[in-house]
């Protein structure tokens, strides 16, 4: 080590600080507007891809599956004991369909004539 000069091997270009700042300024502002665009085109490839799934998209499951298996897992709640006919008409749309439903599942085999009911007098 004795023998190498003691020379400064570090040098600085002239004016190297005072132009740094704008250098790294302009490098920054060149990735920044480039990031800028990338993202937006991602943004729109998402939107499109996005819009197309949901345009082109087939229905692979057919709904007659659906309700019926979903009338069988009803059943089995209900079989069970979890569900009751309250739960089961607070689930329904319109629970006064079902109740018609069950009612002339019920008593559809009785035929009622509406018209022997209306002479009589219940008091």
């Amino acid at each position: 080590m004795k023998n190498l000069p003691k020379k400064n091997i570090f040098k600085v270009p002239e004016n190297y600080f005072e132009n740094l700042s704008d250098q790294i300024i302009e490098k920054n502002s060149n990735k920044r507007s480039q990031m800028i665009y990338f993202r937006s085109m991602a943004a729109a490839a998402v939107v499109l891809i996005g819009v197309a799934l949901f345009v082109f998209r087939q229905d692979n499951i057919p709904t007659d599956n659906i309700h019926l298996s979903m009338s069988d897992d009803i059943n089995l709640y209900i079989n069970a004991g979890y569900w009751g006919a309250e739960e089961v008409l607070s689930l329904s749309e319109n629970p006064n369909l079902i109740l018609e439903q069950i009612i002339a599942e019920e008593w559809g085999n009785y035929n009622i004539n509406e018209m022997e009911f209306e002479d009589d007098n219940w008091y």
